[in-house]
């Protein structure tokens, strides 16, 4: 050893979690919530393909899992499809004309602080309340996914969600969890306490399958129901859309209809980045695929795949690498915080081997805290994303896209796609993905055994976070390369990032969908099952 600190967290779980992967000849829907991939392997069923089923899934998980993705968020999907080819489109969220830096000043607290080492900005503006709202793309973003590439019409898509909106969130102890870890700030914003706390202060709870309690939001299904029959651009130009700017407008933003109406999704060719007997692909602009991909570049060169799993030096070689990408990440892009869990990822393979990776966000939990008055709907906090201080490429600016670690990505090889994943969990998405990709590829593993294999991560510099499951031996490898801090993953916060996958044996002609094994309401749903 190198002499690097190996510094071990104290245990506070003694179970040993895992998930079974969902093996069909059918498509497959994998996501953060059954009820959504339910809903999502129902368009299967029905004769939809991959990008049908990843739309309804993202629409289902607005109602279901709001406090992770919506339609006051945004995100990007990569895709491959046969008869269509690849495919990708950009849908994050945009700074509106009146993001001011001016608006945003700096608290004069010194040194930096947080995982972004940024200046802290006063009132914490940037990260909750009105002023960190980006206009959000979701809606835009998934019509127009199901325009290019879909067989579903907008409003079919989303008579799949409404009856979900009229019947509410079964409350569950996870739902409980999610809600209470912000019930203080939610309690500052009337529409957002009145739906998620009870008397304005508590969570739900189910205290007995006789008294189950359901989180109910009276204001969506009407919000829904308007957004079908008007279409999704009426949330940019539209009745809908101008009561959104009255609305933000009410807040003290001075967002404007001309800001709505110029967002435009982004539909494009992916990137694609040739591996080893391999392509590698990913959604063009400003996530975690380059990275991802910049990894591979250099890893091709140092060690051949061996078909076997990762060995202490292999763990070395990943930790000495990432390390060497994100501080390159953090020097010349920026980043997000590591420690929210506040996107989804829905992955799709359909009978047809057509596939689809999607991955919406709010920013951070429950997004701004923020609910609009007049439809209910919850809107991100993707300013915190921007670097607060003027002069950088990621600082705050009107009309500017912030960087992301959303990281949708698929793999194909011979030209079809063979793996599709993406996951949730900020600047952490990035090392699991890489990690994952190289799992399969590299090394030889099912996708059942890629998704319970240890992990690390590298996104905080001062120490390589290791699964405590790794091998003593590949512990002090790593720990001859760099500092090293042994960890054990929680519910939260999550250390490290929750991966929704799906993948295809060519050859045979089965679908393999594989849930987030550490994220309890995760799961893979075939379209046999519904």
């Amino acid at each position: 050893m190198s002499g690097h600190m190996i510094r071990k967290q104290d245990r506070h779980q003694h179970w040993t979690l895992s998930k079974p992967a969902v093996l069909t000849e059918g498509g497959v829907v994998s996501a953060q919530s059954a009820i959504a991939a339910a809903a999502g392997a129902r368009a299967l069923a029905a004769g939809g393909n991959a990008v049908d089923a990843a739309v309804v899934t993202a629409l289902a998980l607005h109602v279901v899992e709001p406090w992770s993705s919506g339609l006051g968020g945004g995100g990007f999907l990569v895709l491959d499809l046969p008869g269509h080819g690849a495919g990708a489109v950009n849908f994050s969220m945009k700074a509106a004309a009146d993001a001011d830096p001016a608006n945003y000043p700096l608290a004069g607290v010194p040194g930096r602080h947080g995982p972004f080492q940024w200046p802290m900005v006063a009132d914490d503006r940037n990260t909750v309340g009105p002023h960190s709202i980006l206009i959000p793309g979701a809606a835009d973003g998934l019509a127009a996914a199901l325009d290019h590439y879909g067989t579903l019409s907008w409003g079919d898509a989303l008579e799949y969600v409404i009856p979900l909106a009229e019947r509410g969130i079964p409350v569950g102890w996870y739902t409980t969890f999610a809600i209470a870890v912000e019930a203080r700030q939610i309690s500052q914003y009337p529409h957002t306490r009145d739906v998620f706390l009870r008397d304005g202060l508590f969570p739900p709870v189910s205290e007995s399958d006789d008294a189950s309690e359901v989180v109910r939001d009276p204001m969506m299904p009407g919000f829904l129901r308007q957004l079908q029959k008007n279409g999704a651009r009426d949330f940019y130009e539209g009745e809908i859309g101008e009561a959104i700017v009255a609305d933000m407008q009410a807040v003290g933003r001075n967002w404007t209809l001309d800001d709505l109406a110029a967002y435009r999704a982004r539909v494009s060719a992916p990137d694609i980045k040739p591996y080893r007997d391999t392509e590698l692909l990913g959604v063009p602009g400003l996530n975690g695929a380059p990275t991802v991909m910049r990894f591979f570049e250099r890893v091709e060169h140092r060690f051949a795949p061996s078909g076997r799993p990762p060995t202490p030096a292999d763990y070395a070689e990943f930790a000495l690498l990432m390390r060497e990408l994100w501080q390159e990440r953090y020097s010349e892009m920026g980043d997000d915080n590591p420690n929210e869990k506040c996107t989804t990822h829905v992955s799709v393979v359909d009978r047809n081997g057509g596939m689809a990776a999607l991955t919406n966000t709010m920013g951070a939990r429950f997004g701004s805290k923020v609910s609009l008055q007049s439809s209910g709907l919850l809107m991100n906090n993707g300013m915190f994303w921007f670097d607060p201080e003027p002069g950088h490429a990621n600082s705050i600016g009107p009309g500017k896209y912030p960087l992301t670690n959303a990281c949708p990505m698929m793999v194909r090889r011979g030209r079809k796609p063979v793996l599709a994943l993406g996951a949730a969990g900020g600047r952490r998405v990035p090392p699991s993905i890489l990690q994952t990709i190289s799992f399969v590829i590299d090394h030889g593993m099912s996708l059942e055994d890629a998704a319970h294999a240890p992990r690390i991560d590298p996104v905080r510099l001062e120490a390589v976070a290791c699964d405590h499951r790794l091998s003593p031996e590949a512990v002090e490898a790593i720990a001859a390369v760099a500092p090293v801090r042994v960890v054990e993953n929680t519910v939260y916060p999550f250390l490290f990032a929750c991966i929704s996958s799906v993948a295809r044996d060519t050859e045979k002609g089965i679908n393999c969908g594989m849930p987030s094994v550490d994220l309890p309401y995760a799961a893979a749903v075939s379209e046999a099952e519904v």
